[in-house]
């Protein structure tokens, strides 16, 4: 029983090295996934600011073209003023080019608010371009980093996980089995250490006797309280 535990032992202390590499790694990929969403959030914000500008400009194009068409028109009835024979006709004339000319005042005024629109959002788009070269610079740099850390963990882990297969194979099926339902329940702490009459996994005391046969190491043992697998450190 003593060889049993010690085995148990090894075993819980290489799965938690294993555990503990594992969720290394994982924070590793969650970072690299970082930069990627980082860069694919900045990129999208600049399709889409890129986006208005193109509408903003093509809405100016369309303004710019209505109001060279109507200051044609302005121009050829200035010309007709020389022409007009009557009082009447001449106000009316007038009155058609003042409303024309107030019209393109107000396609000028649009078109100069789209202008306004388009620099502003054209200094948002350096923003975000000097956002987006940023995450790039530092995504490469700490992307290097972090790809070298994966492939130097992996190996170790390749190895720990070799140990703990070797481990494993020593230990009955149904130890094995009883270890890796406390192991996962237990957040990682399957066997705990009894001490002073305490379970050292829950804090709990354990019945006297309970704690004077753990010191025989003569059977397994668990807590009453937390179930977990109990062994006690022997004096050498």
């Amino acid at each position: 029983m003593k060889n049993k535990m010690n085995l148990l032992r090894d075993l819980q202390e290489v799965d938690q090295e294993i555990s503990s590499i594992e969720a290394t790694r994982q924070s590793y990929r969650e970072e690299l996934d970082a930069f990627a969403a980082d860069a694919t959030r900045v990129q999208e914000m600049l399709d889409q600011l890129h986006d208005e500008v193109a509408m903003l400009q093509q809405a100016e194009a369309e303004l710019q073209q209505g109001l060279l068409k109507e200051r044609d028109n302005v121009s050829r009835v200035e010309a007709r003023l020389p022409e007009i024979q009557t009082q009447k006709e001449y106000v009316a004339v007038l009155k058609e080019i003042d409303v024309a000319k107030k019209t393109n005042k107000d396609v000028e005024d649009q078109m100069q608010l789209k202008q306004q629109e388009v620099a502003s959002l054209e200094e948002d788009i350096q923003e975000k371009e000097a956002e987006l070269a940023a995450i790039h610079e530092k995504s490469a740099a700490r992307g290097t980093e972090l790809k070298q850390l994966l492939a130097e963990s992996e190996e170790i882990l390749i190895k720990r996980t070799q140990t703990r297969e070797s481990v494993a194979a020593e230990l009955p099926v149904s130890l094995l089995r009883k270890y890796h339902t406390l192991f996962k329940r237990r957040g990682g702490l399957a066997l705990a250490q009894a001490h002073d009459g305490a379970c050292l996994g829950c804090h709990m005391q354990l019945p006297p006797q309970q704690f004077n046969q753990l010191l025989q190491v003569k059977k397994l043992q668990t807590c009453p309280h937390c179930n977990r697998i109990l062994y006690v450190e022997l004096d050498t």
